[in-house]
């Protein structure tokens, strides 16, 4: 392999969990199709990122695609958009879309991009020399369930090297899962700062967890996250990004080549988990005006989980502005395991709007929704839709 020349730095860009195919069961039918088309942008931006930062090639850590049974135009819009990109770019398989029989990396209509020379699938056959002095090597899922040895037996076999190596894997880290993971193989970080240490390995190119993270004590070691975001805040953190990463050769073996990692924006997209207490219409106030105060609603998701203790109006006030905010976000829902709303409902909240038989029923929705039982919450529901309804028509 060619060596680097002493202090030349090299650019590439660190990407993964595309997941191209990606549906999300809270939005309608308009959002999703606009979530779709963010994604394939994200993915997009990265060629642009790449000629805008000097980058020479990308790696994708694992999960390109959903899986692989996505439908056939996802696979063509992706090869259409890998062809556009200016540099190479290496793609690992991952759990979502492992190398087996089915791979989507072996259809017919992802050949092209293989055989254009502009996408080289990371099948383990060996390290691949993307630009001279650097090579890549990966360790591809090649079914839904991990294989704990390949990692291990992949470093045992690498030896130290003149020029630069990055290694792509796909994974959970012990250091995040503390080693039990059901879903994904769990990656010791030791044995990858020891490769590192030793001058087997130069940069660790990491996919699985959709968050931007730092593994390990250096700065060799990154999780990318997702170049879209894929989940709520409260679980997802600092998402729709890709690591421009730069690497250079020290003059002495001895030494140590520099190694940065920044994060750069490629996603649009916010989901937002947001919990508060309601127990007056001045709490209902601030919690609206913050809400109303996110930027890029129809690109924004909210899972609200809201606690208090309300009046009938108050209920209804509440269940108007979230009618409101399902229509002008992209998606707005009540999280129920952490929303209990307690209805504290008076005759009076009807007094003038209904009476008769109607004026009854009400009583005894009162009675219910003051039991505190398990009918209770469903009681409180009925009488804000009946306030709802009844103040709208005397209005």
């Amino acid at each position: 392999m060619t060596t680097p020349r002493d202090g030349e730095t090299i650019r590439f860009l660190h990407s993964a969990d595309w997941q191209l195919g990606m549906t999300r069961r809270f939005l309608g039918d308009e959002s999703q199709a606009v979530y779709t088309a963010d994604r394939l942008a994200a993915v997009e931006a990265l060629g642009t990122l790449a000629a805008d930062h000097g980058a020479r090639f990308i790696v994708v850590a694992g999960d390109a695609f959903e899986d692989n049974a996505v439908p056939r135009s996802v696979v063509l819009r992706a090869v259409e958009a890998l062809a556009a990109f200016p540099v190479p770019v290496l793609v690992l398989p991952g759990n979502h879309d492992p190398l087996d029989v089915s791979s989507v990396f072996r259809c017919r209509d992802f050949a092209p991009a293989v055989e254009g020379g502009g996408v080289v699938v990371l099948d383990g056959t060996g390290p691949v020399e993307v630009v001279p002095g650097v090579e890549v090597v990966g360790v591809p899922w090649t079914s839904k369930r991990p294989d704990p040895s390949r990692l291990p037996a992949l470093l045992d076999s690498l030896e130290p090297t003149d020029g630069l190596r990055v290694l792509v894997a796909h994974g959970g880290t012990d250091e995040i899962y503390g080693g039990h993971s059901p879903s994904v193989e769990a990656i010791a970080v030791a044995s990858l700062e020891e490769a590192i240490g030793s001058g087997r390995l130069d940069y660790v190119a990491l996919g699985d967890r959709h968050s931007v993270t730092r593994v390990g004590s250096g700065e060799r070691i990154w999780f990318s996250g997702s170049p879209e975001t894929t989940d709520f805040d409260d679980v997802e953190t600092d998402s729709g990004h890709a690591l421009l990463v730069e690497l250079s050769r020290a003059a002495s073996s001895s030494q140590r080549g520099a190694c940065t990692v920044t994060p750069l924006r490629t996603g649009r997209w916010s989901f937002h988990a947001v919990d508060s207490r309601i127990d007056t219409d001045a709490d209902l106030d601030a919690l609206a005006e913050r809400i109303e105060a996110m930027d890029d609603k129809p690109r924004t998701v909210l899972k609200l989980g809201l606690t208090g203790t309300v009046g009938v109006a108050l209920r209804a006030r509440i269940d108007d502005l979230l009618e409101t905010w399902d229509a002008l976000f992209a998606a707005a829902y009540l999280r129920q395991s952490r929303t209990h709303l307690v209805v504290r409902a008076e005759d009076t909240d009807f007094t003038d709007l209904v009476d008769g038989y109607a004026g009854r029923a009400v009583a005894d929705l009162v009675a219910m929704a003051g039991t505190g039982g398990a009918e209770a919450e469903d009681a409180g529901h009925a009488l804000s839709l009946l306030y709802r309804l009844v103040d709208g028509e005397t209005r």
